[in-house]
């Protein structure tokens, strides 16, 4: 995995807000982490799936626009997560996102979110690409 050269995403006030962590990109695969606390925790003790899911969000999002032109947009238009196993806090969660296809119109993604080494949800997302130039 390279780290972050070059163009960088820059973490919106969201992902900013979760203290995620952009650690690198290398070809269509991106890596990010997080540090769950207490604070990220759902009445049972354990890590929100909402945080989860956001994780999932954000990494297959940068996979994703890392594969196209400065400029070109690509919001999620699906995000179908399957929940493995519950994450904890004070263990850090790695996710890393594949853009495995990107057109013109359309890219689709998948990720994995681990703590310890161990599968905890993954995802596969599509995304609509809104401003690519002309074939």
């Amino acid at each position: 995995m390279a780290n972050i050269e070059g163009p960088t995403p820059t973490p919106g006030p969201f992902s900013a807000l979760l203290d995620f962590r952009y650690v690198g990109i290398d070809g269509a695969e991106a890596v990010v982490e997080a540090d769950p606390g207490p604070e990220h925790c759902n009445g049972g003790g354990i890590i929100h799936g909402g945080f989860l899911s956001a994780l999932l969000d954000t990494t297959t999002g940068w996979a994703v626009h890392a594969q196209l032109p400065d400029g070109v947009a690509a919001p999620h238009v699906s995000l179908s997560i399957q929940y493995i196993r519950s994450a904890v806090p004070g263990t850090t969660l790695v996710c890393r996102g594949r853009a495995t296809a990107v057109g013109r119109r359309i890219a689709s993604a998948d990720a994995e979110i681990t703590q310890g080494g161990r599968l905890v949800a993954r995802a596969v997302a599509s995304h609509a690409v809104i401003g690519a130039p002309p074939r």
